[in-house]
């Protein structure tokens, strides 16, 4: 068989071959070189990183935050609020295996590469103290049930 009946027979069975699938899958579908900040699940619970985060959007504007799916949904929404103030586009995404507090939980990236190191929020920032780095909440709070105004009229008598 010649090598282009061959070539296309793979494709057919096999799918287009990717570059470097494994980082693009630790890195939310984006490769290492293109990326400016990126943080684990466990790292965007603590509020220090989330001013890092909005530190470096103003730094680098307009690109693009990638957000883990497995991420508690309190969470994504305070990185996307922060990503919508900076006008940067931000996308959910879900990957295989992502959910272990050392999986990467959001990555700033742009559209081409950057080559910049370190890129951890840890690395970057670590040596830079913030006074009282408070924890975001892991729960979500619950709003006070409220009852209809026929069952307090009832409970009043």
């Amino acid at each position: 068989m010649s090598k282009d009946v061959q070539d296309y027979l793979e494709k057919g069975m096999y799918g287009t071959p990717q570059i470097k699938p494994d980082e693009k899958r630790k890195y939310l579908g984006t490769f290492r070189e293109r990326i400016y900040l990126s943080m684990t699940l466990a790292e965007m619970s603590n509020t220090s990183n989330l001013a890092y985060f909005k530190e470096e959007l103003a730094h680098n504007p307009n690109h693009q935050v990638l957000i883990n799916a497995a991420l508690a949904s309190h969470l994504q929404k305070t990185y996307m609020v922060a990503a919508q103030k900076a006008n940067c586009s931000f996308k959910i995404v879900d990957t295989e295996n992502q959910a272990q507090p050392e999986a990467i939980g959001l990555v700033y990236a742009g559209e081409e590469a950057v080559n910049i190191d370190p890129i951890s929020v840890t690395e970057k920032y670590g040596k830079r103290t913030q006074p009282e780095a408070k924890q975001i909440a892991t729960t979500p709070v619950e709003p006070a049930k409220k009852t209809s105004w026929l069952s307090q009229l009832f409970k009043r008598v």
